[in-house]
């Protein structure tokens, strides 16, 4: 198959945006969860950190590059809402994390969309979370093996 039917097959363009970027350990742990929360969905709000600021980030990335680094409790927030009908507890983030247990991995119109969203189905290993961008294109999900840096509370 050449480049051109390959891209078709796996909707892809030579116009794609540009690679989602994640942290190995957040992509293990949210293989984790969906496997844990498996027949029921996945929904999880996600955060990055520039690569620049990343502990072991790979010489070859721009500092600038934003890199899925952080994971929302799916109830943070919760009491708040309730009272006040708006969720103060989870930022509303760059990118989101969905299981798709029943092992479609295209994105739906039922499913909650961010700039990023990650797919994964089963059995939720690495190789089975597609990444896509808002408008449902698919994006090359590139693992990094860097971590964030300590964070702590000023005092």
């Amino acid at each position: 198959m050449d480049d051109a039917a390959q891209r078709a097959a796996d909707g892809t363009s030579r116009a794609d945006p540009a690679p989602v970027h994640i942290t190995a350990d957040l992509l293990s742990l949210l293989c984790e969860r969906a496997a844990d929360a498996d027949p029921d969905e996945e929904n999880v709000v996600l955060d990055a950190t520039a690569a620049g600021d990343l502990i072991d980030a790979p010489g070859g990335l721009d500092p600038s590059t934003p890199v899925l680094t952080h994971f929302y409790f799916p109830g943070a927030g919760g009491s708040v809402s309730a009272v006040f009908g708006m969720d103060l507890g989870r930022p509303a983030g760059r990118a989101r994390f969905l299981s798709h247990p029943r092992g479609d991995r295209r994105l739906t119109e039922e499913d909650d969309l961010a700039a990023v969203v990650l797919v994964a189905v089963p059995p939720f290993e690495r190789g089975d979370v597609t990444a896509y961008d808002r408008r449902g294109r698919r994006r090359e999900l590139v693992v990094v093996d860097a971590y964030p840096p300590e964070e702590g509370i000023d005092e």
